[in-house]
């Protein structure tokens, strides 16, 4: 981001990235699938779709104001470099950042989670706890990616060419 723009943004990005740390070691830390309600199921937040959804759509309408606060409606002219006729590609980026964002989370969490539930439900004792510490590991490192890239599209968004 610069060392002159990065200070606006340190409350989104550590905002969000301590709530995914968060999130993330809740279901780590306790198999909240192992505990059987009569409707429903207890897991971290991350593991829901919808919750990494909605964090990686902050992070589109973020990385967009960043660009039209910096740039005013020029920004949009990057969607025409260095040729008109990678318009529709450099439109398709601009999807493919929040659904990758979206899917890595989701994808990673959901399966640790269910690695624990599963190692948990067939040797409850002692093989789950080494699975459990990865997926203490993991879930930080996942955090620690999200903000990054989110963090890393905002700065693109705000320089002048990518």
């Amino acid at each position: 981001m610069g060392e002159e723009e990065y200070r606006p943004w340190v409350p989104f990005i550590g905002t969000m990235s301590l709530s995914i740390f968060v999130s993330n070691w809740s279901g780590a830390l306790l198999p909240w699938r192992v505990i059987q309600l009569p409707h429903g199921e207890l897991a971290a937040p991350t593991n829901d779709i919808n919750t990494t959804v909605a964090l990686a759509l902050l992070t589109s309408v973020a990385y967009f104001y960043a660009g039209l606060h910096k740039r005013g409606f020029s920004y949009f002219g990057k969607y025409i470099q260095p040729t008109p006729v990678l318009l529709p590609i450099n439109i398709l980026e601009d999807f493919t950042k929040p659904l990758s964002l979206s899917f890595r989370l989701f994808g990673n969490i959901l399966a640790d989670e269910l690695v624990v539930a599963v190692l948990v439900s067939l040797v409850p004792l002692i093989v789950p706890v080494p699975m459990m510490l990865l997926g203490l590991f993991t879930s930080a490192i996942q955090a620690l990616i999200s903000a990054t890239l989110a963090a890393a599209y905002i700065g693109e968004s705000m320089e002048g060419h990518h």
